[in-house]
């Protein structure tokens, strides 16, 4: 995961301005009249103008994994926080859920159907759970939510990689949980960061073992993983947090 900095701060497609706001008043509605489920509306959230905002703004790829999917897949509008109910740790779902934020752009982000569907669901641990945001009458400012935020969030604060692997940053409960619960070190998602990064180190190791006496052939091959560094820093390279954390360790020093 990388901090997704484009969205901070973004304006809100129109959709979410004028039926997202409308559709959430009558949500506050139903539930002051005793409503726990709703009926929620996809084409206003997941309208075709959201979506392309997020793809856009995420250079399509998963908030949480960091694949691209857009080659793969249609990638998935995913609630930070739940919409119609939330899990804390296994238990049976709990409603409702956050209802007043179904439309919301800061509740919004494009993730992949793994991610999405297979292992974030409903689930939403917060830290106190006193001080969970129960209805639109609550202020969710009180809450500490445990699941990483890419947007409000460093996630490179708190998620490192050994190699292809990520791990928490110094055993944090937010790293640990965010990684077990969104299934981060799957192994499929392991080896396709794998491959990636074995070339990455190919060339890095080549580079770095050419003797002195060989200037010419020495600068080309640094040259080489200078660019894949400079790659790295950039939002829009897939699985950049793995490759920013090799660079840290394995420093362009020689």
């Amino acid at each position: 995961m990388i901090r997704i900095n484009n969205k901070i701060g973004s304006l809100a497609p129109d959709i979410l301005l004028v039926e997202g706001v409308a559709e959430s008043e009558n949500l506050k509605t139903e539930f002051n009249n005793g409503a726990v489920q709703f009926t929620f509306i996809s084409t206003i959230y997941g309208h075709k103008n959201v979506k392309d905002r997020l793809i856009e703004l995420q250079y399509g790829k998963c908030c949480f994994c960091e694949s691209k999917i857009r080659h793969i897949s249609y990638g998935d509008v995913e609630h930070y926080r739940p919409k119609g109910g939330w899990v804390q740790n296994e238990e049976a779902i709990n409603q409702p859920g956050y209802y007043w934020l179904a439309y919301d752009w800061d509740n919004l982000l494009l993730s992949c159907e793994l991610c999405n569907q297979r292992y974030k669901r409903n689930y939403f641990p917060i830290i106190n759970e006193a001080q969970r945001a129960i209805n639109h009458t609550f202020n969710i400012e009180n809450e500490t939510p445990i699941f990483i935020h890419p947007v409000f969030d460093d996630p490179e604060e708190y998620i490192e990689f050994n190699d292809n692997e990520p791990y928490a940053v110094d055993g944090n409960a937010r790293g640990n949980i965010t990684i077990n619960k969104l299934a981060l070190d799957r192994e499929e998602l392991n080896e396709h960061r794998k491959r990636t990064l074995n070339l990455v180190i190919d060339i890095y190791e080549l580079a770095k073992g050419y003797p002195d006496t060989n200037p010419i052939v020495k600068n080309k091959a640094k040259n080489k993983i200078t660019k894949y560094h400079e790659a790295a820093q950039q939002d829009s390279t897939e699985y950049a947090s793995m490759l920013r954390c090799f660079f840290r360790k394995n420093p362009i020093d020689f």
